[in-house]
This record gives structure tokens, sequence and C-alpha cells, in this order.
């Protein structure tokens, strides 16, 4: 085991944290007074190749520099709790696939059904795309949109093409590329990666001038189309809600497009004494989590509008 760091990226920033190599696994570390250990990229790691965490922990205890707590998730269909330790409940958005006609018949709201449909009629077209220039430039095309985007300063604008080709090229052995195109043009697009019994949306983004043509539906569409074709039973769009930030529009958007909610176990384990305390003292936990709803609404409207005032003011 090798104590060393690792690039990750945070908040769209290519940062270095505190990371120990565990054969192919790369345990990060994040925060500054209680230290929190996670396996990189958790949720996007071929399901069989994630570490036996009992082996994890094992090796992380005869680490010099190890962190306080450890977390590791289980991965979707694995619902119930499996572990011995201290456990909270993680969400995920999942769509349970049987096949494209349920899904879209009975899973599906009627203004999704009528998306859809629509946007075939007005020439939105979804195909798979090679990962090469021309996508990544598309892909550019699409970041460089406008600094703001649904309130909030845009982590990927302004990026050049060897940043959006690396953050985009990850997993490529495992992922599908979707582009969808309006009159040639880009105006959208989708990586999905692929496991054993489920496929991760990555990334879905589409030009906010297109949106009328409702490009994410027929991103959706196509999803639910190719894990039917190969047996995939289920499609992951990250957390149903995030945090306690309780239900928003995004959470509107996979409701109607048929993802539901599942809880999975997370699991955290101190491995310093520091640790033992901070997690009975729930420190370990988001410090926006531990806001109430109503001032983390509040802080939300005001970072909206500043944010809104600068585009004006350029």
């Amino acid at each position: 085991m090798l104590s060393t760091t690792y690039e990750v990226s945070v908040k769209g920033k290519i940062q270095r944290v505190p990371a120990v190599l565990l054969d192919d696994i790369v345990i990060v570390t994040k925060g500054q007074f209680i230290r929190v250990g996670e396996v990189f990229d958790e949720c996007w790691l071929d399901a069989n190749s994630m570490p036996d965490p009992y082996r994890v922990l094992e090796r992380l205890r005869d680490v010099d520099s190890k962190p306080d707590l450890f977390t590791f998730a289980q991965r979707v269909p694995d619902t119930q709790p499996l572990f011995p330790f201290h456990m909270e409940w993680d969400n995920m958005a999942v769509i349970p696939v049987s096949s494209y006609d349920a899904w879209f018949r009975e899973q599906i709201s009627r203004s999704s059904q009528k998306a859809i449909r629509a946007g075939e009629k007005k020439g939105v077209v979804v195909r798979e795309d090679q990962f090469n220039e021309k996508y990544i430039r598309g892909v550019m095309s699409i970041y460089n949109e406008s600094p703001i985007r649904h309130g909030r300063k845009y982590w990927h604008y302004g990026k050049d093409f060897s940043a959006v080709q690396a953050e985009n090229g990850t997993y490529r052995e495992r992922s599908t590329f979707l582009g969808a195109y309006f009159n040639d043009e880009m105006i959208g697009y989708m990586k999905i990666i692929w496991d054993h019994h489920s496929a991760s949306i990555m990334q879905i983004v589409s030009k906010m001038a297109f949106l009328d043509k409702r490009p994410n539906n027929a991103f959706l569409s196509e999803a639910v189309r190719l894990c039917s074709e190969r047996g995939v039973k289920y499609l992951l769009y990250g957390p149903f809600v995030y945090g306690s930030k309780g239900e928003d529009s995004l959470t509107s958007f996979k409701k109607a497009n048929g993802f539901i909610r599942v809880n999975l176990p997370r699991y955290y384990v101190p491995l310093t004494s520091k640790g033992g305390i901070a997690l009975r003292l729930g420190l370990h936990k988001n410090p926006k989590d531990m806001m109430p709803q109503w001032l983390r609404t509040r802080f939300i409207n005001i970072r909206d509008k500043w944010y809104s005032s600068r585009v004006s003011w350029g």
C-alpha cells in the first residue's frame, strides 16, 4: 500500500488530495478537520472490481496518514444492509427496466410521452457517436453556451480541449457516447457507463437554446431502449434527492421519466479516535445537510440572483 496524492475534480476544478493506492484501487481522503476516505469513483467502477471493505479497513489501519473515517456504500440492486458498521441511507434515482414499451406506456408521465414524440416531430435525432475530436468540440460548444446554468456559475464554461477530452474520456471501454442533433448541430450529449446489472448516466447536458425540443427526454428514451436491448435491468441517474435539499426541478424531471427513489446503505467506519468522536456527534455530514431547509433555500436564491446579476453586468 502506497501513500501518495491523487487528482480529483472539485466543483469543476482539478485538485490533488491525499490518497492511498490499494492494488488497482485508489482511496482518496477529503476534508480538513475530519478526514474521510473513500474509494475514488466508487459509483463508476466495475462492480466486480470493488474491494472487500474488510480488506480495505485492515490495510488502512496500518497507514500512518490514515483518514479519520472510511465510508463506502452498497450498489444497486443490493438494498439490504450487509455489514455491521454504522449505517446511514444514501439514495439513488433508478429506472427498473423490463422493456422499452413498458417504460413508455406505464412508467413515465403523459407529459414525458408527449415530449419524446414532440422532439421526434421537431427533428431531434439522437445517435451513438465515437469519442473523437468532432464529438469533443461539440461538447465544448455546449459548455460554452453560457457561463451560468440553472442560476449558478457553470463549472465547465471555458475549458480547453484537453480538459474536456480528459474529463469525458474516462471509462471509455465501458461507455456509450450519445449526441442529440438538430439540423446537424450538436445540441446535447449523454454519457452512459455500463455495468453488469446496471447502467449509469454520467453526463446529460443540452444547450439551453434548444430545450423546447426536449433533447434530454430523447436521451432518456434512447438510454432505456439500449438498456432493454442489452438486458440491463437498472438505469441510474445520480441521487433522487441531494442531501437534505429535498425535491427540486431535477427530481421532478426524473420522476416524470420513470425514475424512482431507491435507498442504499452507506457505512462509516472510524479509523482514529477523532473519527469516532466525529461520527457520534454527526460531524461527518456535509455542513449543507445540517442547515435548515428554509435557510438553505434562502441562500440558494441569493446565490442565483447574484450570478444572474453578474451575467447582466458582463
